[in-house]
């Protein structure tokens, strides 16, 4: 048997799972590495996996139903998953569907229309469908009021976070995470 030693205090805190404990890092912690993750990565790769990622959310998602989307606009600076060629492909198979596409601001107003389906970015998640982000909450208060619709996270393989994220009062899962 081999241990595994854990170190106690900040970054990590303590979680109760009947009668044991384990620590799982804060989120700041956990931005920080997979944002160095994620800006490892290169042109080619991002654009490879982004196609793979797309291709899978296209296949995946039943969108006969769906007469109204929000999706993100990817910052290249972040390395992103590209959406761009989802929103194409849905501009060409599904004219009839209403897309919106979401600035980066974090700031921007929550738009008052519902939508039916939301696809996210996504800077990791874990097993439970639980995004982390790029921290601004944008997405948190806008998920909060948009109960009715399908939320899909787009993330690289490279951000599961498998020993799971801390669930705060204001997070809210998503449906579906997407990776290459």
């Amino acid at each position: 048997m081999s241990w595994v030693r854990i170190p106690l205090g900040p970054p990590y805190f303590p979680v109760s799972a009947g009668f044991f404990y384990y620590y799982i890092m804060d989120k700041t912690v956990l931005r920080n590495r997979y944002k160095i993750i994620r800006l490892k990565m290169s042109t080619d790769e991002v654009v490879s996996k982004s196609q793979a990622i797309c291709g899978r959310a296209l296949a995946t998602i039943e969108l006969t139903k769906v007469k109204n989307l929000s999706v993100y606009e990817p910052l290249a600076k972040l390395n992103e998953v590209d959406a761009s060629l989802f929103i194409s492909e849905i501009r060409h198979k599904y004219p009839d569907i209403e897309i919106r596409v979401m600035g980066s601001a974090k700031n921007q107003r929550l738009p008052r229309q519902k939508f039916d389906l939301i696809i996210v970015p996504t800077l990791a998640f874990d097993a439970n469908n639980y995004r982390l982000g790029w921290g601004g909450g944008f997405y948190d208060r806008f998920l909060a009021v948009q109960p009715q619709a399908l939320k899909i996270g787009l993330c690289f393989q490279k951000g599961f976070i498998k020993e799971g994220l801390t669930q705060e009062p204001h997070d809210i899962p998503l449906d579906a995470v997407i990776t290459d």
